[in-house]
């Protein structure tokens, strides 16, 4: 009877042992599919960052921004100064701001270019130095390679403030007087980073917001606007050399259909910056420009300039 009851006892702590074994392993089995699950997800997860950092950065690397700002001025004084001489304070200042987006089927490109500069003479006379307002917006379509593309384009150009005959008594100039807006579509063609040229047609509006000004740019009495069809042409290049010296220049004309090739409207811009130290540059301008309906002679702008040159982007 003893032994009856030892055997019982045994299967039933067999049994019992058994089902313990098996919760456990069960319990085990879960806990390592938790585990697996888990591993999962966080691998997911890191993968899912890992794509959108790959994107972002991709995104940003689509973009590429330029800002300077440059001021620059010279003064001098003279007082019983045998020789002679003028006391003269002179300012300028200008902006250059490039940003470009770069995609797989085209680039959208956009330019602010801003020059103010005043001279004074003995605290009472004053002249103008620089003086430019100059907006572009272009978008660039490729044509099966990013050197040929079809272009849209519109280029703003107008001055801050009134400008003077040579006498310095006559007004010749003003904000939106003359102002020029240009559109033109076209085909563009960049063989490298530095040079590109393009060429199109396009219309040109004139704007001459001063009555008594209209007779300087080709306007008859009280028209305010003056619309032009033409072929455009534009060649620029941009590069630097030795890390220090930047050249940058452009030619564009626009030459009116209905009119002699010989009123094409030309400007030639050059400019040389170089780098003195990390904040000053020195700075040579040099521009010709012809325009029929202002003058028939060629006008020319030159200046140097050394000041302060700031990176923003």
């Amino acid at each position: 009877m003893v032994g009856r009851q030892h055997s019982f006892i045994l299967i039933i702590w067999a049994i019992t042992g058994f089902e313990s074994f098996a919760f456990q392993r069960t319990q085990d089995a879960d806990v390592r599919k938790l585990l697996i699950e888990q591993r999962s997800r966080f691998y997911a997860s890191e993968n899912v960052v890992k794509t959108e950092q790959v994107a972002d950065t991709s995104s940003k690397n689509l973009w590429t921004k330029s800002w300077l700002l440059n001021l620059s001025g010279n003064q001098a004084t003279y007082r019983n100064w045998s020789q002679g001489g003028v006391n003269t304070i002179a300012i300028t200042a200008s902006t250059l701001a490039k940003f470009k987006f770069s995609g797989s089927n085209f680039a959208n490109s956009m330019r602010v270019n801003l020059q103010l500069g005043q001279t004074w003479l003995d605290g009472d006379d004053s002249r103008k130095t620089a003086d430019l307002i100059n907006l572009k917006n272009k978008v660039d379509y490729f044509l099966g390679t990013q050197k040929l593309s079809a272009f849209g384009e519109l280029d703003f150009r107008t001055q801050f403030v009134k400008g003077f005959d040579d006498d310095n008594l006559k007004v010749v100039s003003a904000f939106m007087a003359p102002g020029y807006l240009t559109e033109s579509v076209g085909f563009s063609y960049q063989p490298n980073k530095n040079a590109s040229g393009q060429l199109g047609v396009g219309l040109r509006q004139t704007f001459v917001r001063v009555d008594s000004l209209d007779q300087f740019y080709g306007l008859d009495v009280d028209e305010d606007i003056r619309s032009e069809g033409g072929l455009t042409i534009a060649f620029t290049f941009d590069k630097d050399f030795a890390d220090t010296f930047n050249y940058s220049g452009e030619l564009i004309s626009f030459t009116n259909l209905l009119l002699p090739i010989k009123r094409t409207d030309i400007i030639f811009r050059n400019e040389l910056s170089g780098k003195l130290n990390s904040f000053l540059s020195t700075i040579i301008q040099f521009e010709l420009m012809f325009d029929d309906d202002v003058s028939k002679k060629l006008q020319l702008r030159q200046a140097i300039s050394v000041g302060l040159n700031i990176k923003l982007l």
